[in-house]
């Protein structure tokens, strides 16, 4: 039951813009009348604003629905640089996890939102938000860092709660869910530049002076007690070759990760399948295209009535 109706959780995403839009033109259209004498042609302008609005939304479905069927599915460790399909699992950072607000549990990424009540019941006040904290994918064959700023996301997890003063509705990507990504995938070269390894050798450098008994029994000074300048140039050169080791015996790896496009082609992280998310958009493309229909239909007959 729920796939047939999951086209439903992106009610509030998809009808945001046109309703919004209509509801700004008709506060504009009352401003309008009682500010100035408005031709009757102006009483049009909600319709007109609702049925761009509701065309924009048809063609961000149309676009969705080109990627989720024209884009080929790439595994990470092989993916063409550029506009690529990923799927696989979620997974979090390592170190200090994510924690979501509701449940306080590790996860990927969440949104929330919280109302606070009064005595009666009313709404006095809202509180929104949406991490954009990148996490990491995998598929298998390699790990990829996936960036959310800025990506259509459809997330399968809500968790609601209500007490006598708030309620807090959230959404979350939990490390393990599956998930479907479309967007700008690119990969780091493993290539370490001179300014890193003068880091390292640095950091290298700065732990052996924490124990500055041993950093004289391993390089013991000519004089005592104190190195001439020759020798921290020897110091030196011996960690940058240690450096130069560790770094042939476990070079880094290249970096992948996924992206909004640089262009306006969608960017979209799901955890629906392919195919439901195919079924989704579909279904949201006809609602649009009806409403615009019957907008375009209902603002003839205002015309020809009134006008």
């Amino acid at each position: 039951m729920r796939a047939w109706f999951s086209f439903l959780w992106m009610s509030p995403a998809e009808l945001r813009v046109p309703l919004g839009t209509a509801l700004a033109a008709a506060a504009l259209l009352l401003v309008m009348l009682f500010a100035w004498d408005l031709p009757r042609w102006g009483l049009l302008a909600p319709g007109a604003a609702f049925l761009g609005a509701i065309f924009w939304g048809w063609t961000r479905c149309y676009l969705r629905l080109q990627a989720l069927e024209d884009v080929p599915l790439s595994k990470i460790a092989s993916a063409a640089q550029g506009y690529t399909r990923l799927e696989g699992h979620a997974a979090a950072f390592p170190g200090k996890p994510l924690l979501a607000p509701v449940k306080s549990v590790p996860c990927c990424w969440y949104s929330y939102r919280a109302l606070t009540y009064d005595g009666r019941g009313e709404v006095t006040s809202s509180e929104e938000e949406t991490t954009d904290w990148s996490f990491m994918m995998t598929d298998g064959s390699a790990e990829c860092v996936v960036d959310p700023t800025g990506a259509r996301i459809v997330p399968v997890r809500v968790n609601r709660f209500r007490d006598k003063d708030q309620s807090w509705t959230e959404h979350v990507i939990l490390p393990g869910d599956a998930l479907c990504v479309i967007g700008d995938f690119t990969t780091s070269t493993g290539d370490v530049n001179q300014l890193e390894i003068n880091y390292r050798v640095g950091q290298l450098i700065a732990e052996w002076k924490k124990d500055m008994p041993w950093l004289l029994r391993r390089f013991p000074p000519a004089r005592g007690g104190a190195f001439s300048d020759a020798e921290w140039d020897a110091v030196r050169a011996q960690a940058r070759r240690e450096v130069y080791a560790d770094l042939a015996s476990d070079p880094p790896r290249p970096q992948h990760r996924i992206q909004q496009p640089p262009d306006e082609r969608p960017f979209l992280i799901s955890a629906e399948s392919q195919p439901q998310l195919v079924r989704d958009f579909t279904i949201w493309s006809w609602l649009h295209a009806l409403g615009f229909i019957g907008g375009v239909a209902c603002l003839a007959a205002l015309y020809l009535r009134y006008f």
